[in-house]
């Protein structure tokens, strides 16, 4: 029996009697709601939890707890962003619906009413996420620039113009990336610009693709002249300290760039041994990412088979592997179309993507079975993935830049005007 002597005699600790570590290690794993609380509950949280070795721990565990969606929905003049929390805990995912099932199962959609939270993005395009920072682009009549948000600390930045255009030329944007250097601790912005120049008159044409690049916390751009242009923005670019990505090339050995984040250089990756000029003709979409810490490509060939190779040792031409092949035939629930937005690979294997039906899907290469996760909607969208950080943008251009601004919080949504 506990009198009540005994039980006042039992010594309370509090949590800031733990070690710091300790602390912070408990801390890191509480959802992002409860990390919020805590910041209300003492100065001294507070202080922990604004600490930037607090912010790296946190971030380096969310992926391993949690997956975070990004739905960009583009409509009118506006456009909004819609953040979402996936648990990665098999028996969340199991409750999802099989595609391959005859009876209806309802699958909850991506929408503003159940996100996380939202904002407006103004007309704003999403070029990538990084760290828990988003990279944003506008391209007015005028001049264009990029915007670097942290959404759930309400910073944001709108970065120096880009070089103001000539009237001699044609300037299309075709691209852009957003990423992170390690050994540097820098952010990077690389923006691809096609610079035509047409005089019918006298038969001449010229075009060159300049590349334009940023660090994070400087006050100006970088020209590079003749950069191996993307086809497509990949979905999950960063290896090794490189941004990579598929060309417009039909030269195989120019299939595959990558960006050197630290050097600033461009450089070609060997793609498959089989992939030769008969081959390409015969693949009708192609684009590259990262699976299991390794580059991968993915692929649809004579528009009947979906594959994915593994490049085992990077650098390596002849390390290149199978991962694994979908035969759409076999998947007739599945159209060719649908496999051409993927959005991740996962470390069990798993391939998420976006079907042209409007949901998020989920196909297991081991058990050979697809599974709808959730319904999108009609609205032309598009998903990324995003881990919610505290990386804080004052830790990264310096609290005292005037460019540095505050979100705007509306009664509902997350909102800035730029």
């Amino acid at each position: 029996m506990i009198t009540e002597a005994s039980t006042s005699s039992t010594p309370i600790f509090t949590l800031l009697e733990l070690p710091v570590p300790i602390i912070y290690d408990i801390l890191s794993r509480l959802p992002l709601a409860d990390i919020f609380r805590s910041r209300c509950v003492c100065k001294m949280l507070l202080k922990l939890l604004k600490d930037p070795y607090f912010s790296k721990i946190h971030l380096s565990r969310a992926p391993t707890l949690r997956t975070n969606l990004i739905l960009q929905e583009h409509f009118g003049k506006w456009g909004a962003v819609h953040f979402f929390v996936f648990d990665l805990s098999e028996s969340t995912l199991s409750s999802c619906s099989s595609i391959d099932d005859d009876q209806t199962i309802y699958c909850s959609s991506l929408s503003k009413r159940n996100s996380e939270f939202s904002f407006r993005t103004n007309g704003l395009t999403l070029v990538g996420s990084c760290n828990g920072l988003l990279c944003f682009y506008s391209n007015p009549p005028s001049r264009p620039f990029y915007v670097i948000c942290n959404p759930i600390l309400g910073e944001c930045i709108r970065l120096p113009q880009l070089t103001a255009p000539s009237m001699l030329y044609n300037y299309d944007n075709r691209s852009g990336f957003f990423g992170y250097c390690p050994r540097t601790k820098q952010y990077k912005i690389i923006s691809f610009v096609d610079r035509s120049f047409a005089d019918y008159l006298n038969s001449v044409y010229s075009r060159k693709i300049i590349v334009h690049i940023h660090t994070l916390g400087s006050d100006s751009w970088r020209k590079v002249e003749n950069a191996p242009c993307p086809k497509r923005s990949p979905f999950d670019p960063f290896l090794n300290g490189a941004l990579h990505w598929i060309t417009d090339s039909e030269k195989p050995s120019e299939l595959i760039n990558s960006f050197e984040l630290e050097t600033e250089k461009f450089e070609f990756v060997a793609p498959p041994v089989h992939f030769n000029i008969l081959y390409m003709n015969k693949v009708s979409w192609i684009n590259v990412g990262v699976l299991r810490g390794c580059l991968c490509i993915c692929y649809i060939y004579e528009d009947v088979l979906f594959d994915v190779w593994v490049m085992r040792e990077y650098g390596v031409r002849e390390s290149w592997a199978k991962e694994f092949g979908i035969d759409m035939k076999f998947y007739c629930k599945l159209r060719v179309e649908d496999l051409h937005r993927p959005v991740r690979f996962f470390g069990n294997g798993d391939m998420w993507f976006i079907s042209s039906a409007g949901s998020l899907v989920s196909f297991s290469p081991q058990k050979r079975t697809f599974k709808e996760l959730r319904s999108i909607g009609i609205r032309r969208s598009e998903v990324t993935i995003h881990n919610l950080s505290f990386i804080s943008l004052k830790d990264v251009v310096g609290e005292k830049n005037p460019d540095l601004q505050k979100l705007r919080i509306g009664s509902r949504d997350l909102m800035f005007d730029l």
